[in-house]
C-alpha cells in the first residue's frame, strides 16, 4: 500500500502530512480516541525523532486514523518512557481511498541542537487487520521503529533558533476527602505551577510551587505474593519531564539508585505534598546532564525533607558513554542517605559491519552511606544484550552488598549475586510471523553465608502470527532455599527452607485489532514446598470509536503443607470517548486478601494543547462483612493551563 509522507518547518515547529493509501478503506481499524491509549489494536502511524542523533535519548509520536495521539520519550536506544506527554497535535479525516493527516510537534516539546548536521528520524505504518508494518529505514523484524540505531536522516535543521523561552503552567485543584474509619475529613484548595525557562535549545530550567498531583492516574492494583517489593510506574508529569537524562545505566534496572516515585510519597503510598522543587537538565555538547531537588512536607513523624538527585553522562563516541550519578536524602525516615554510581555504556546497531547487529551493553558501579548501614554497601554488575535476524542474547550479573540502601533509588533485595542468561532464535515460517524458542538460565548467590539461594533453567517457545496472535508455552526446573520466613495472604507465615519443583505455564493471546480481544492464562508454579495454581484472563471489547470495555480476573489458588488460601484479583474497566479532547473513563478493582474495592472515574477535557480539566472521584469500600461500608472517598477538580512566551 503507498504511503506518502510531507515534512516542513518554520521558526517555531516542524509539520508533518501523511497521505495513507487504503484499497479497502472500509476495513481500516480505528477504535481509540483517548491520550495515550494503545493503539496496537488500531491502523496507526509512528514518527521518531532522534534530535542530538546520539542513537540514546530521542522522542516518540504515533496517531490512528482518527487522531488519537501517543508519545514517549526513548532511552537508552529503544526503551520507550510511554508516561511522558509532550505538546503536540494532529488532525486525521478517513476517505474513500484511506486517510490522511496533517500535525505539527512544536520544537519547545524538543529538545535539540542547532549544530548538528542531521536528525535521526524514522516513520512506521501499521496497518492492524492484516499484521502488516510499512517502514521508512531500519526494516529488520526483530527491531521496533523506536530503535534509534536502526533510524534514517532527517537533514536540514540546522541553524534553528531557540524556541520560546519561557513556559507557564499554572494550575488550580480542589480536593475533599473523607474517611470514616479515621473519622477525619478535609479539604484542600492548592493553587501551582511549574515555570520552564530555556536557558538554550537543549536545556531547560523548571522551577515548581506547590506541585500538585491531582490528576495522575491511580496504580493498578496488584496482590503480592512474593517477599520482594513491587514497582509502579512514574505518572507525575514534574518528574517525568527530561526522564531519560536521570536514567541510569542502558539495560537493567535492579539495583536502580533513582527512582522519582520515592519523591512526594510515604511509606503505605500516601501523598506527601512538595513545597518546591527545582530542576536544570538538558545537552550541551557531549554531556547529557540533570540536577533536580524537591521539598517535601513533614509527614508524620517523618521531619520536612530536602531531596536531590544529580546526573551527568558524557558522550565519548557516537557508541560509547560514561555517566555518574548522586543522590542526597530519605524520604523514609529522619536519618542521612547518599549514594553515588558510575556506569559505562556501549551501544551499536552496526557491530561487524553488519547494520542488522545490534549490541548494548553497561558496566555499573555504586556505593551508599546512610545512618546505621556501614558494612558491604556497594553493587555492582554488568549487562549485555545482543540481537540479530537470528540470534539474540541477554546477559546480567548484579552483585548487591548487604548494606546497600539507595534511598532515592530502588533493589529487589540486598545481600545477593544474581546471574541471568537467556538465548534465543527466531524462525519465520511462511504461515506465521515468528517462532521463538528460547532458553533461560538464573542462578542467585546468597553474600552473607556464601551458599546457593536460587536456581532456575527451562525452556520457552512463542509462536505469533502475522495478525498478532501469540501462544506462550514455558516449562522451568526451579530450586530455592527460603533463609528467613515472611508473612504473605491473610495472616499466613512462609516458613524458610529448601524447594524444588516444575514450573509450567501457557498464555493464548488474540489480536487487539478485532472488537473482541482477550487473553487465557494458565501456570503452575512452585511455592515454597507447595504450589500456586493460577487461571488469568483478560478481555477488551471495542465495538466503535465511543465506547470500550477492559476487564481482568486472575484467581490463584495457594497451597502450602501448613496452609492453604485463594488469590482473586478482578479488575473492571470501561471508557467513553466522546472527542479525543473529552475523555470519560471508570476503573473497579477488588481483591479478597484486602476484601475491599477501590473505585476510580476521571474525567478529562483538554481545551488546548497541554491545557486541560479533570475531575476525579475516587471511593473506597470494604466488602469484608455482609453489607458494603463505603469508608472513604476523594472528590478532586483540577485545571491546568500551558502559556509560551
Amino acid at each position: 500500500m503507498q504511503t506518502e509522507v510531507y515534512m516542513a518547518f518554520d521558526d517555531d515547529k516542524i509539520y508533518f502530512g501523511l497521505v495513507a493509501s487504503d484499497p479497502e478503506a472500509e476495513s481500516i481499524v480505528a477504535t481509540q480516541l483517548k491520550r495515550d491509549s494503545d493503539l496496537n489494536g488500531d491502523d496507526f502511524f509512528a514518527l521518531v525523532l532522534d534530535p542530538f542523533l546520539d542513537l540514546r535519548n530521542g522522542y516518540y509520536f504515533a496517531f490512528n486514523a482518527l487522531g488519537a495521539r501517543r508519545d514517549a520519550l526513548i532511552r537508552g536506544g529503544a526503551t520507550l518512557n510511554a508516561d511522558w506527554d509532550g505538546i503536540w497535535d494532529v488532525v486525521t479525516n478517513r476517505t474513500a481511498g484511506g486517510w490522511v493527516a496533517e500535525g505539527f510537534i512544536p520544537f519547545s516539546t524538543l529538545s535539540f541542537k542547532s549544530d548538528v548536521e542531521a536528525w535521526g528520524l524514522n516513520m512506521e505504518r501499521v496497518i492492524a487487520r492484516s499484521g502488516e508494518r510499512l517502514r521508512w529505514n531500519g526494516t529488520q523484524r526483530q527491531f521496533e521503529v523506536n530503535n534509534l540505531a536502526n533510524a534514517g536522516r532527517l537533514r536540514g535543521l540546522a541553524g534553528l533558533q531557540r524556541a520560546a523561552g519561557f513556559e507557564l503552567r499554572p494550575s488550580l485543584s480542589i480536593t475533599y476527602s473523607e474517611d470514616s474509619r479515621s473519622d477525619t475529613d478535609f479539604s484542600n484548595f492548592k493553587p501551582s505551577f511549574d515555570l520552564f525557562y530555556k536557558l538554550t535549545e537543549s536545556t531547560t530550567a523548571v522551577v515548581t510551587v506547590n506541585t500538585d498531583f491531582a490528576d495522575a492516574e491511580v496504580d493498578d492494583r496488584v496482590v503480592n505474593l512474593t517477599r520482594f517489593p513491587v514497582k509502579f510506574p512514574e505518572k507525575r508529569a514534574f518528574f517525568l519531564q527530561d526522564a531519560g537524562v536521570f536514567s541510569y545505566s542502558l539495560i537493567n534496572n535492579n539495583p536502580l539508585p533513582y527512582y522519582s516515585r520515592r519523591m512526594g510519597l510515604g511509606r503505605r503510598g500516601e501523598i506527601v505534598d512538595i513545597v518546591a522543587g527545582a530542576r536544570i537538565s538538558g545537552r550541551e555538547g557531549p554531556v547529557n546532564f540533570g540536577v533536580l531537588g524537591v521539598r517535601t512536607e513533614a509527614a508524620g513523624e517523618i521531619e520536612a525533607k530536602d531531596l536531590a538527585v544529580a546526573r551527568v553522562l558524557l558522550n565519548l563516541s557516537d557508541e560509547a558513554g560514561v555517566g555518574v550519578i548522586a543522590t542526597s536524602g530519605d524520604p523514609l525516615s529522619n536519618g542521612n542517605a547518599t549514594l553515588f554510581g558510575l556506569d559505562l555504556n556501549y551501544t551499536t546497531g552496526d557491530l561487524f559491519g553488519r547494520p542488522a547487529n545490534l549490541l548494548d551493553s553497561s558496566l555499573y558501579y555504586q556505593t551508599t552511606s546512610s545512618t546505621g548501614r556501614d558494612q558491604d554497601s556497594e553493587a555492582y554488575g554488568w549487562g549485555f544484550k545482543f540481537d540479530s535476524p537470528t540470534w539474540g542474547f541477554v546477559s546480567y550479573l548484579d552483585r548487591v552488598g548487604i548494606d546497600y540502601f539507595p534511598a532515592l533509588g530502588s533493589v529487589r533485595q540486598t545481600g545477593v549475586s544474581t546471574l541471568t542468561g537467556r538465548l534465543d532464535y527466531e524462525f519465520n515460517p511462511e504461515s506465521l510471523k515468528s517462532v521463538v524458542p528460547t532458553v533461560t538460565y538464573v542462578q542467585r548467590d546468597n553474600l552473607v553465608d556464601h551458599e546457593l539461594e536460587l536456581e532456575t533453567y527451562g525452556f520457552e517457545v512463542t509462536a505469533e502470527t502475522q495478525r498478532g496472535e501469540t501462544l506462550l508455552l514455558r516449562v522451568r526446573e526451579e530450586w530455592e532455599r527460603l533463609p528467613s520466613a515472611f508473612s504473605v495472604g491473610p495472616g499466613v507465615k512462609v516458613l524458610p527452607g529448601a524447594f524444588s519443583g516444575q514450573r509450567i505455564e501457557s498464555l493464548v493471546t488474540t489480536s487487539k485489532s478485532r472488537p473482541f480481544s482477550g487473553t487465557l492464562g494458565f501456570a503452575r508454579i512452585p511455592y515454597y514446598g507447595g504450589y500456586q495454581t493460577e487461571y488469568s484472563s483478560s478481555f477488551t471489547w471495542r465495538p466503535n470509536p465511543l465506547f470500550n470495555v477492559d476487564s481482568t480476573f486472575e484467581y490463584t489458588d495457594v497451597a502450602l503443607p501448613y496452609a492453604q488460601f485463594p488469590v482473586r484479583l478482578v479488575k473492571a474497566g470501561a471508557t467513553l470517548q466522546f472527542s479525543k479532547e473529552l475523555i470519560w473513563s471508570a476503573l473497579g478493582q477488588f481483591d479478597n486478601i484486602s476484601e475491599s474495592i477501590g473505585f476510580n472515574t476521571r474525567l478529562r477535557w483538554t481545551y488546548a494543547p497541554g491545557s486541560d480539566v479533570y475531575l476525579v472521584f475516587n471511593q473506597g469500600i470494604d466488602a469484608s462483612g455482609d453489607r458494603w461500608d463505603y469508608f472513604r472517598f476523594d472528590l478532586s477538580a483540577k485545571v491546568g493551563a500551558t502559556y509560551r512566551f
